[in-house]
């Protein structure tokens, strides 16, 4: 096999009835609130609520909420494919991901993303 061939919904749902309204109109206005919340404000004022230093940086905070670590669980769900095809996907180099501490295979967002502008099927 050269490539992976998802698979689609057996009927084509319209976009509208697969993305909520509400949600649509938080994405909409995602972009420009983001480059807001990134350039605006800063952890000054919050630092001083909190003992120590933060975890992890404000871009970095931002980046994980943006482009979120999936399981292998939620990765089959958004491809439509059972747990072992996506593996057979990571096994090929057809899917990025990186492995945690225990073994198990972790997906970003954004490499899904990927990999489904490279090998998805478009309905007609």
């Amino acid at each position: 096999m050269s490539a992976p061939r998802p698979r689609r919904a057996t009927a084509p749902a319209k976009p509208a009835d697969t993305i909520d309204p509400e949600l649509q109109e938080v994405w909409r206005g995602l972009p420009k609130n983001v480059e807001f919340l990134c350039q605006f404000y800063d952890d000054s004022v919050t630092a001083n609520y909190y003992r120590g230093e933060f975890k992890e940086s404000r871009q970095d905070l931002i980046r994980r909420l943006l482009d979120p670590e999936l399981s292998l669980e939620e990765t089959s769900r958004l491809l439509g494919v059972c747990p072992a095809t996506v593996r057979r996907y990571t096994n090929r180099g057809w899917l990025s991901h990186h492995r945690t501490t225990g073994g198990q295979r972790r997906f970003r967002l954004s490499n899904v993303v990927q990999f489904v502008e490279k090998h998805g099927r478009f309905p007609e």
